[in-house]
């Protein structure tokens, strides 16, 4: 690898490169001009060809080519030796297999062709250019078509599979890039009747495609290619490639929820936007922007029904990967830096795309009004609960002290506790002492205050706290788990099911002890992509814990069996005969659950 460096610092053009961003002068031997990293008006930024760095006597920054794009583009060391390498046509030394990355350059032309077919079919079919015209109904001119690469998939069978089959392309290559479909009826494209948008990695490179439905018929209105070799959708930011330089130079990137809701942004000159692609930030995501060694990322909330009802939860939600992604990276000191993530709600029945479109002015303002996420959560659960009366404060609390005692930094962990003391009159000090109870969730930090919510985390096993996560998360299909209370060993987390299965809200209708118990499951809550729909994974995931439940009962009876107990041992026989005929049947059940669940994704795609 140092010798990867060194040839490819060798082959490229430092001034041809730095050239492309920053209008340079030949004096003497090196190259001047005005220095990019500060505000100047006599040049005293300069490249030197021969000793291949960069130099600035106004601000000292001074670097290399990769130090360049690292500064610019907010790239890793090595991400920055591939986008150079790839310039220069140096063939990098790799631990990674030839054939690997053979693999891999295969898949990326295969996407390549994919949206060459895809735009073609915009351009020069009938029903695409019906789609263009829709594209120009919401208000996005032909220049950001072309910029953003827009396309059209058509309403055919294979059209997509026998146009990549032509290009040489094996149906192995285009089904694990995620163009094709395959099921045990064969193959078929994955997009049909679909305005496309392309997906591009942070090296402007295609990775996937996100599909809108042209028919009000089509089941699921936009379609996401899935988890393959090249793209994880909870590590991608849309547009991040577009908008990677504006990011930079305003320290600051907003992240809005959808495609369409980033692309207006930029042609309303938000050029620093980017779109999470329908999830609340997350953990991966942000440690994108934290390579870019930015300040801020500004979260835009939709202002229509549903994005307000989930506000809270998914700020909460940014939260608990934000913290996490701080933990992991090591930031718990004092003036340790880390992007400072904040939330805007947009005003009733607005989003992004319309805002930009209609109202600038208005949404800059928002912008810039955006609350630091975890103030935001605080708010919110302080505006549904009753701080005149001491039932809310304690309710209020043990869900305000775990999101704040689980802050990796120690300066702003004491900041947001004298926040709720002056809310609830309680003692910082007895707040920081609730913060810092030890809990597994977080690694040492930040429990729920209540001891119950204590011994959930230490006495419940991970298939009965996966399943109330999910129940916590998504209440509306609580019925679908077909359990019985007694089915959860842990008496609050059978407390908190019969409370949801009442029809309980948990962020709002639960006692003090229960809100804990919710708090804390949150760091247990999965994240789903567009494939997974909730109450199918609620259905095998209480189908899961009675198949462990079972189990553990089986391994018991056994054991009891071994050790010589119920005299002659028939009665613990025909125990255990019949716990195995349920534990058959339950699997059976799950598996046709699962296969049901897959179909299901199946038809969706189709």
């Amino acid at each position: 690898m140092p010798g990867d460096f060194d040839l490819v610092k060798e082959r490229v053009d430092i001034v041809q490169l730095i050239g492309e961003r920053v209008a340079l002068k030949k004096a003497g031997r090196v190259y001047k001009g005005l220095c990019p990293f500060h505000s100047e008006k006599t040049p005293s930024f300069q490249v030197d060809p021969d000793r291949r760095r960069y130099h600035c006597f106004g601000c000292s920054r001074d670097g290399d080519a990769f130090t360049w794009l690292e500064e610019q583009d907010g790239l890793e060391p090595a991400e920055a030796l591939r986008v150079l390498a790839d310039r220069a046509g140096v063939e990098l030394t790799s631990r990674r297999a030839p054939e690997d990355q053979e693999r891999e350059k295969r898949l990326l032309a295969a996407n390549d062709t994919a949206h060459f077919y895809f735009r073609q079919a915009l351009r020069g079919t009938a029903r695409g250019r019906e789609v263009a015209v829709y594209i120009a109904g919401r208000g996005i001119k032909p220049e950001t078509v072309e910029r953003f690469g827009l396309g059209y998939a058509p309403d055919s069978f294979d059209g997509l599979l026998s146009y990549l089959r032509k290009k040489g392309y094996a149906d192995e290559e285009v089904v694990s890039a995620g163009l094709i479909s395959s099921t045990e009826r064969g193959l078929f494209d994955r997009f049909r009747d679909r305005l496309i948008v392309p997906i591009k990695d942070g090296r402007g490179r295609i990775v996937a495609f996100g599909g809108r439905a042209m028919r009000p018929d089509q089941p699921g209105k936009y379609l996401n290619s899935p988890q393959t070799a090249l793209f994880n959708k909870s590590a991608t930011l849309y547009g991040l490639d577009t908008a990677r330089a504006a990011i930079r130079k305003e320290r600051t990137a907003v992240i809005v929820e959808g495609y369409f809701d980033a692309i207006a942004m930029h042609q309303a000159g938000f050029a620093n936007t980017v779109a999470s692609m329908g999830t609340a930030l997350t953990e991966d995501q942000y440690k994108v922007l934290e390579a870019m060694r930015i300040d801020r990322a500004i979260v835009a909330f939709d202002g229509d029904a549903a994005g307000q009802q989930s506000a809270e939860r998914r700020g909460t939600e940014i939260v608990q990967a934000v913290h996490r992604a701080k933990r992991r990276a090591g930031v718990g000191e004092v003036g340790k830096g880390a992007v400072s993530v904040e939330v805007t709600v947009l005003p009733d029945e607005t989003d992004p795309d319309q805002l930009a479109r209609e109202d600038p002015q208005r949404l800059r303002a928002l912008l810039a009004d955006a609350k630091p996420v975890l103030e935001f959560v605080i708010d919110r659960i302080a505006a549904r609960t009753d701080l005149e009366r001491a039932e809310g404060r304690r309710r209020f609390l043990a869900e305000a002290v775990p999101l704040v005692g689980n802050e990796p930094d120690a300066l702003t962990r004491e900041l947001y506790l004298g926040t709720l003391s002056k809310l609830t009159g309680v003692e910082q000090e007895a707040l920081r002492r609730e913060a810092a109870a030890p809990s597994r969730e977080s690694g040492g930090r930040g429990a729920a205050p209540p001891d119950r919510a204590e011994t959930t985390t230490k006495q419940t096993g991970s298939p009965a706290r996966y399943l109330m996560a999910l129940l916590t998360r998504f209440p509306e299909d609580a019925a679908r788990a077909d359990l019985d209370p007694g089915d959860l060993d842990d008496p609050d987390l059978r407390a908190l099911y019969e409370q949801l299965q009442a029809g309980k809200h948990p962020t709002s209708d639960l006692p003090a002890h229960l809100a804990a118990v919710v708090a804390a499951l949150g760091a247990s809550t999965p994240e789903f992509g567009d494939e997974v729909e909730p109450g199918q994974a609620i259905e095998i995931a209480a189908l899961s814990l009675r198949e462990w439940n079972l189990r553990r009962r089986l391994e018991d009876a056994g054991a009891r069996l071994r050790r010589g107990e119920g005299g002659d041992g028939s009665a613990l026989d025909g125990e255990i005969a019949h716990l195995a005929d349920q534990l058959t049947e339950l699997m059976k059940r799950r598996e046709r659950h699962t296969v049901l669940h897959t179909a299901d994704v199946d038809k969706r795609d189709e």
